[in-house]
Order: C-alpha cells, then sequence, then structure tokens
C-alpha cells in the first residue's frame, strides 16, 4: 500500500493507503473539507492539491498509485478558489471536430506567460480537467521581460527561432509527461489552445516580433491563428488543431482578451476595472459601451525580476508578510525568495513602521529570513534598490489604472468591481496594495481575485467552440490607449512615485 503525507497548516501526517484510491475519496475519509462545486466529476478543478515534484492535480480524478506527498490550500486558498469560481463563465461541451481525431480524446490549455508556462490537460469526452502544470518559461536565460526578448530576436539573427524552439522542447516535454502519466498515447493530444502576451505568441510561431518594440508599435498579427500540430513539430496528433487566440495590440494580448471574455456577466458590475499585474502590468476598464485597454511598463518586479530575492510564485517563495518570522511559504517549505504578494505586504509593512519614507528611501538592507531560516543557507532581505523597483512599477500601474478612468469619464468610487487576475492577483491583499499607492483605496472592498484568467480563457477555448462568438463580442468593444504617447502619463507616473503613509 501507497504511504501518503499529508501537510496542512493545522496537522501534517502519514498513512499508507489503498492503490489505486481517488485521493478526494482520501482526503474525505481523513476528515479534509474539499471544496467541489461540480460534484466530484473533474470539471471544475476546484479540489486540487499541490502534489510534490509534479504540480497541481485534480483530485477526484487523481488515483494515488505511489508513495508521495501532498500539499493541501490553506483555507485562504480555498475560499479563493470558490470565488474565482463564481466569477467563471461556464459553456456547454463542444470542442468542436478534432475529438473525433482519437477514441480517447484530450487537449491541452496552455497560457504562454513572460514569467511562467501553464498546462491544462483535458478529458474533450467529458471535460474533465486532469491535470494542472506550471513551470518556469526556459526563455527567461534570454531576458526577464518581453522588451528583452524582442532585443534578442533583433540582435541575433537566429534569436526568434532559438527562443522558438525553447518553448516548443517545453510543450513538447510536457505533453510526453502528460501521456506517460496518464497512460494514454501522445496522438491521443488532438487539441492544444495557446493565450499569451502578443510577443509570446509571435515567438511561438516564431514570427518576428521586433515591430513591436518600436513605434507604432506594429504587430506581424493579432487576429486569431489555426494551425495543425505537424507546423509546429509538437508530440500529440500530427492533425490536432492548434489555436492561437486572438490579441488587440502590441500589448494586449490573447491573455487579457480571452481573461475579460472568460468572466461570468453580472448586473451588479456596470462598471469594472480588470487588472492582470505580470512582467507588465496591463489593465482594462469595462463599461457597458466600451472596453477601454493600456498596458504600463511596470517592470518585472512584481514577478521577481530585478529584486535581490525576488521570484515567481513558485514552491519556496514568501507569499504573505505580516511581521519578521510571521511569512506564508508556498508549498509549506523553507522559503528561498520572495513573490510579488509578499513584496507588497513587506513593503507595506515596512512604510507602516517608519523604516521606508514616503520618497521611497530606506537606510540599508532589510532582513526578511534569516540564513537559519532559508532553504538557500543565505539570509533573504529586501535592499534599497529594491524599494525603487517597486515604486517604478507601483507608479506605472497606478498611472495606467488614472488614464483608463479618465477617458471613461469615471471616478474610482463609481466602479463596481476590482478584478485581480493572475497567479499574482490571487494573494495581493488589497487593503495592503492600496496602502503602498498601487490601486485607488476606494476599491479595496470592492477587489476580488479573479485567478488565472488568461488560463481560464483558453481552458474555455478549449473546451467549447461557442466561446469564439464571446470573443468577438468582447473585441469588438475593446479600444487600445498606448501610454507612450499619451499627454498625461508623464506627468500621472511623476505623481505616483510617491508611496502612501
Amino acid at each position: 500500500m501507497p504511504r501518503l503525507k499529508i501537510l496542512s497548516k493545522e496537522v501534517s501526517l502519514t498513512e499508507k493507503v489503498p492503490r489505486g484510491a481517488m485521493l478526494l475519496d482520501i482526503l474525505r475519509t481523513a476528515g479534509h473539507e474539499m471544496y467541489t462545486p461540480c460534484g466530484g466529476q473533474g470539471t471544475c478543478g476546484k479540489c486540487r492539491v499541490y502534489v510534490r515534484d509534479r504540480g497541481y492535480v485534480t483530485s477526484c480524478l487523481f488515483p494515488v498509485m505511489e508513495d508521495m506527498e501532498i500539499v493541501l490550500p490553506e483555507p485562504s486558498e480555498a475560499s479563493i478558489m470558490a470565488e474565482q469560481y463564481a466569477h467563471t463563465r461556464q459553456l456547454p461541451a463542444d470542442p468542436g471536430p478534432s475529438a473525433r481525431l482519437s477514441a480517447h480524446p484530450y487537449g491541452v490549455a496552455v497560457d504562454l506567460g513572460t514569467t511562467s508556462l501553464v498546462f491544462h490537460f483535458v478529458n474533450l469526452m467529458t471535460g474533465a480537467l486532469v491535470e494542472t502544470r506550471a513551470i518556469l518559461n526556459p526563455q527567461a536565460k534570454y531576458g526577464a521581460d518581453v522588451i528583452s526578448r524582442i532585443n534578442y530576436c533583433v540582435l541575433n539573427p537566429q534569436g526568434a527561432r532559438i527562443l522558438q524552439q525553447e518553448i516548443i522542447n517545453t510543450v513538447n516535454a510536457e505533453l510526453l509527461r502528460f501521456a506517460g502519466n496518464a497512460g494514454t498515447g501522445k496522438t491521443d493530444v488532438v487539441r492544444i489552445c495557446f493565450t499569451g502576451n502578443t510577443t509570446m505568441l509571435h515567438i511561438l510561431l516564431g514570427v518576428d516580433p521586433g515591430p513591436i518594440a518600436y513605434v507604432p508599435f506594429t504587430p506581424a498579427f493579432t487576429e486569431e491563428k489555426i494551425l495543425r500540430a505537424a507546423d509546429l513539430d509538437l508530440e500529440c496528433h500530427p492533425g490536432g488543431e492548434v489555436k492561437i487566440l486572438p490579441s488587440l495590440s502590441a500589448y494586449i494580448g490573447s491573455d487579457i482578451v480571452a481573461g475579460i471574455a472568460s468572466l461570468k456577466p453580472s448586473t451588479a458590475h456596470k462598471n469594472y476595472l480588470f487588472l492582470d499585474l505580470g512582467t507588465n502590468g496591463e489593465m482594462a476598464l469595462c463599461t457597458p459601451d466600451r472596453i477601454y485597454c493600456c498596458s504600463s511598463a511596470a517592470g518585472p518586479a512584481f514577478e521577481g525580476a530585478n529584486i535581490e530575492h525576488g521570484m515567481g510564485a513558485a514552491e519556496g517563495a514568501i507569499m504573505s508578510y505580516d511581521g519578521p518570522g510571521r511569512f506564508r511559504i508556498i508549498g509549506d517549505t523553507r522559503p528561498t525568495g520572495i513573490c510579488g504578494s509578499g513584496l507588497i505586504d513587506l513593503v507595506a509593512w515596512l512604510l507602516a513602521g517608519g523604516r521606508i519614507s514616503g520618497d521611497g528611501y530606506m537606510a540599508g538592507d532589510f532582513i526578511i529570513a534569516t540564513a537559519a531560516e532559508s532553504a538557500t543557507g543565505q539570509a533573504i532581505c529586501l535592499t534599497p534598490k529594491d524599494v525603487r523597483e517597486v515604486q517604478l512599477a507601483k507608479s506605472a500601474v497606478a498611472s495606467g489604472i488614472n488614464i483608463l478612468l479618465s477617458h471613461a469619464g469615471l471616478s474610482a468610487d463609481q466602479i463596481d468591481a476590482l478584478y485581480l487576475a493572475g497567479g499574482f492577483g490571487n494573494y495581493i491583499r488589497p487593503a495592503n496594495a492600496a496602502s503602498i499607492g498601487l490601486i485607488p483605496r476606494e476599491l479595496c472592498a470592492r477587489a476580488m481575485p479573479a485567478g488565472n484568467t488568461s488560463g481560464t480563457g483558453a481552458l474555455l477555448s478549449l473546451r467549447s467552440v461557442s466561446f469564439d462568438g464571446i470573443l468577438e463580442e468582447i473585441l469588438s468593444r475593446m479600444k487600445n490607449l498606448e501610454l507612450s504617447d499619451h499627454p498625461d502619463f508623464v506627468m500621472q507616473f511623476a505623481m505616483n512615485m510617491e508611496f502612501h503613509t
């Protein structure tokens, strides 16, 4: 019988379990409450748990076949997943004709993030989400942000091809790994849907992204693309459909378009703000008639780059901070660094205690975790340079929000909801984000985590061809505002550099 080690905030226990038993049944028998709005059919993916050395799995579909260690979500994380499910659009299962290419068809929804890649593996016969896996983008060694990667492509004759191959190799490795774990053939994967920022999608297809970085910021394509898997040498059914979801502009990609489209319509939210803080700060102000969009060059600070001990939201990252020795770590392990949500908490705490002044001055390094506490054997600290990086990032985002409000003729107190998208948005504490000036104070009580909406949009597209019509309707209402030549941006940026104290 396999030995299953269960880690949670309350307990840590190891027990022998029947081989082949579903993980959800084991957890319920052990007295753990699991959120399953779909009734354990695997379609919602909200009963997911983290399996050490594997990633997130849907517990109602995951048989325990060998010794393993799992980490249960904390109550706050479970409530976040429940809230996300309540705000996600539900569509009938209709994956389209490619599902007929196999007797046991599977599909993959892929969110191509600048820092991370997220894969959702789906049984197309049942619509069940089998597994979710997030890994670091292997292109990071060529640059932390899209501009760095575009420059690499421009300066190196084979740059675009090299970066494309990095992604293709990684996708193929995940396809083969999934086929091995699921006990199915690689040709049973018959449909793949990709979302991502415009640059990442160009690189995926081997298209020169150079013009995206220079005025007038003209991408080679923004429309939906349909290819066959053989066109990209993907390790799945060669005739399988590969769909690239549509973008709006050079810096409003399909991750934002699909993310907004994934939200369930609400009569209570007439005007709402959609905020996705990753390597760029992409945002949209949605009104009944128009959707005003912009992208601010926030830099990669909130995803860990340019921060002395920064990292993405991966295992070992300090995700929240409440004072010395009082922090939470992703994966319930020893810390290796700090991610964006923890960084905001930390800066807010230091501001409240007077250790950072309103103009961003901090006298010296601040120790977050000692060498004895960390997994690296070195102290994890925040430096004065890190504080400056946070100032630049938060000012860019706040300036973009103010310009969107101005164009829509609205004030912050007229916004009914603030959707915080992305893994970063899941764990932001709105009060702390407001205290450093990242978001308007008026929106604290109206902020809600929306999860990885880019990945959710890719999932909806994978499961249902009816999502295409929703994407078209959203695109028809979108208007892009280019901040780089906006007459108010420089003044807004300067005014928003100060921290709120």
